[in-house]
């Protein structure tokens, strides 16, 4: 039980902010999709991160790694992961997505 809470809160939930991990453990659906058999028969493309048949997963990924910049943006460990996120000519419709992929999860549409 001693472990649990740490890694369970701390890590895979970056709960504490950070305070646990030098890193939250977050993952969109190519990782998903590659260390498990979840996407199987799944309507949404794990490899998209927009448009009607993009993994919510992997929309909420960016989305995360976007809003939250000011406190990981420094940090080596994402480095590579900014990087790219610098790159993406679909920011702004990525974060619509993400709007919307949150307002039906919390509908009970996803």
């Amino acid at each position: 039980n001693w472990v649990m809470g740490p890694n369970v809160m701390g890590m895979g939930m970056w709960a504490d902010g950070g305070l646990m991990s030098t890193k939250p453990y977050v993952s969109g659906g190519a990782y998903i999709n590659r260390m498990s058999d979840y996407c199987r028969g799944c309507r949404f493309d794990p490899k998209k991160r927009v448009g009607d048949d993009a993994c919510p997963f992997t929309t909420l990924y960016w989305d995360f790694l976007d809003r939250h910049r000011e406190v990981l943006g420094a940090n080596h460990r994402v480095a590579r992961q900014y990087a790219t996120l610098d790159r993406l000519s679909d920011l702004e419709e990525l974060r619509e997505r993400a709007a919307l992929v949150i307002g039906r999860f919390g509908d009970g549409e996803l």
